[in-house]
């Protein structure tokens, strides 16, 4: 039995954080280079994941693509063409939510939509249910997707909480720059960082530093700003998990802004962070302020987030993947064959 884990090519459309000139230059000169994305990182690391522990999983590249620039990685991914002759019925189909029409080239009997982003079911699913388009299973990146998932599908749901590298995504005090401020040009709404930064009174923005990132760097390059940066700005929404502030957190970064959804598991108002509602710019704005003028808050949620994001290291989703794939393997198939529409 194996699992198959499919990823989508990378959209040759204009993204929301590139110029004309760099849209450009990507298409022209990185044809083969699919940008760092969250999704597919988590992707790959439940690959390498259920390789180290006796299982056998592949990661499935939907086009001609390279992750190697950015992602390490153990696991080898195969194309579309190559797991669809390796497929039997046996083996366990892994699709990512927003592209639930693949799942029919597949014979296997077993198939999960995984769900890392519940605001895309919708848009995929154009109305429909999973189990319309033969899926058997979900598998969510964290509880509050899964949660989310109970009123969109009454298939069985499964959850494997994302984990991140404490070795790597940890505190250098020895780096940190006082008052500097971190977002990533991540999505259309990384803007309202840029907006919250504006509306402080214009003498706390002189006292500032700001960095606004383009999510297009390596694990190890990311770990570098967050090193640097004294308060992280968490921007996007919605959020299946949000990763970023959470790397953030365990970078030794105070914590500011949106959970999107899914950074309710790690971003505790108040306690790991200060919690804006999502979309609300003044709101970000004034509690990016408290921060920046509360030394002991700072230093509070400096040190909640640490702690907390030591609860979400690799060893964790190791052991939940692990539970999980057992699970798969010991349940006897489905009969036959769900069948699309």
């Amino acid at each position: 039995m194996r699992f198959l884990y499919l990823i989508p090519a990378e959209s040759r459309f204009r993204l929301c954080i590139e110029s004309r000139w760099e849209h450009l230059r990507r298409i022209c000169f990185q044809r083969r280079r699919r940008l760092p994305c969250g999704g597919v990182k988590v992707i790959y690391q439940h690959c390498d994941l259920l390789n180290q522990s006796g299982f056998e999983a592949h990661p499935v590249h939907l086009g001609d693509f390279t992750v190697d620039d950015w992602l390490p990685h153990s696991s080898q991914p195969i194309t579309d063409r190559e797991a669809r002759r390796l497929a039997t019925s046996e083996d366990v189909l892994v699709v990512p939510e927003r592209l639930p029409l693949t799942a029919e080239a597949f014979p296997c009997r077993r198939k999960f939509a995984f769900v890392q982003n519940g605001g895309l079911v919708e848009k995929a699913t154009t109305g429909r249910r999973y189990e319309d388009f033969g899926f058997t299973d979900i598998l969510s990146c964290s509880n509050y997707v899964s949660e989310f998932m109970a009123t969109h599908t009454s298939l069985p749901r499964h959850v494997v909480t994302n984990g991140i590298r404490l070795d790597l995504f940890r505190p250098a005090p020895e780096k940190r720059k006082a008052n500097s401020v971190l977002y990533l040009k991540r999505k259309p709404s990384w803007t309202m960082g840029r907006e919250a930064v504006a509306l402080l009174p214009t003498g706390l923005q002189q006292r500032l530093h700001v960095v606004e990132l383009p999510n297009a760097q390596s694990e190890e390059e990311m770990a570098g700003f967050y090193q640097q940066a004294d308060i992280f700005v968490a921007t996007g929404f919605p959020e299946g998990f949000a990763l970023p502030p959470l790397e953030a957190m365990a970078c030794g970064c105070a914590v500011v802004g949106f959970t999107g959804g899914g950074g309710l598991e790690h971003m505790k108002d108040g306690e790991t962070a200060l919690v804006a509602p999502d979309g609300d710019a003044p709101a970000l704005s004034r509690a990016l302020r408290r921060v920046l003028e509360d030394d002991a808050l700072r230093e509070k949620l400096r040190q909640g987030g640490m702690a907390k994001a030591g609860e979400f290291g690799i060893e964790r989703m190791r052991r939940e993947l692990v539970a999980f794939a057992g699970s798969v393997t010991a349940a006897p198939p489905p009969a036959a064959l769900a069948r699309f529409g």
